[in-house]
């Protein structure tokens, strides 16, 4: 397959074509006729030896190939754009931007909070969506800028390597237990920690963690009794019964501050978390974003992160 041989601007089509799955649609979003748009399918499908949509009782559908295509084609368009772009300028005093964070519930916890009390006093216009961080990362939404950054640990993440990343956190991880758990100590060994029924919070909808490769690889396991998607649900069950809930420390401390708990160390060998800010190069250009990043960067790096409460 040569590319001069390709008419380039049968990229726009198929990304149209893709996205949108129908002829008459790609057709009104390029300002073409639909003949046109159907000319240009079926040249797409000469040169790429394939059908790339066909009919279903659902409407048209990609094939593999078309899906495989268009995530390369899209991710081209977009870095096109944004070097033919001027960068606008940002000021955030005036700036009514709208940014879009995709993320879990432990930047929710630990990073929000003090990032929406700093726009406040900078940024009064400024808003931030959270999205929810699932296992799959939303490239296509970065690339485009529908999402601006992503925020997660990478030991629950496989982040592509073309992708930015900075790690902003080495979050060490801490035990909670209830105030007046019948086991009463500072730090858990491992025979501790494999003999407690666990609170297993999963954001991502795992079944394992980098602690459980841990215990496995010295042929170890601990009981996990319920697994959770939410910090404050398991918390209000370690608070009710028996159980160890393991999570990274500066949300430990806020969840100890608002419920009867108390906080008690691992042993030192477990693996910690890192914290990674992720975005598309193709947008790094823009001044906005590197407003943002700086500004939350300082924050997770600070003592504003995770304000711990009094018990």
């Amino acid at each position: 397959m040569k590319l001069h041989q390709l008419d380039l601007n049968l990229l726009l089509a198929l990304d149209a074509l893709i996205s949108l799955r129908s002829v008459t649609r790609a057709a009104e979003k390029l300002f073409v006729s639909q003949p046109a748009m159907s000319h240009s399918l079926n040249r797409l499908r000469t040169f790429f030896d394939d059908p790339l949509l066909v009919r279903s009782p659902h409407g048209m559908l990609p094939t593999q190939k078309a899906l495989y295509l268009q995530q390369g084609v899209h991710q081209a368009l977009s870095l096109l754009q944004s070097h033919f772009s001027q960068p606008e300028a940002f000021d955030p005093a005036t700036s009514a931007r709208r940014f879009t964070l995709c993320t879990t519930d432990y930047v929710e916890c630990v990073l929000i909070p003090p990032l929406v009390k700093k726009l406040a006093e900078e940024a009064p216009n400024v808003h931030i969506d959270i999205t929810i961080l699932r296992e799959d990362i939303p490239e296509l939404a970065l690339a485009d800028g529908e999402i601006d950054f992503l925020l997660g640990f990478d030991e629950y993440m496989s982040i592509p390597s073309y992708l930015c990343r900075e790690t902003w956190l080495n979050e060490p991880l801490i035990g909670i237990l209830r105030h007046d758990h019948p086991l009463q100590m500072d730090r858990l060994t491992l025979s501790d920690l494999i003999a407690l029924p666990h609170v297993f919070h999963a954001p991502l909808g795992n079944l394992g963690s980098p602690m459980d490769d841990f215990l496995a690889e010295r042929g170890l396991q601990r009981k996990i009794s319920v697994h959770s998607q939410s910090y404050m649900a398991a918390a209000a069950i370690v608070s009710n019964t028996d159980h160890l809930f393991i999570l990274p420390k500066k949300v430990a401390a806020m969840m100890a501050g608002y419920w009867p708990l108390k906080m008690v160390a691992l042993p030192e060998e477990l693996p910690g978390y890192h914290l990674n800010c992720i975005w598309h190069p193709v947008q790094d250009s823009h001044p906005a974003l590197h407003w943002l990043r700086d500004l939350m960067r300082s924050l997770i790096e600070s003592d504003d992160a995770a304000p711990v409460f009094a018990t």
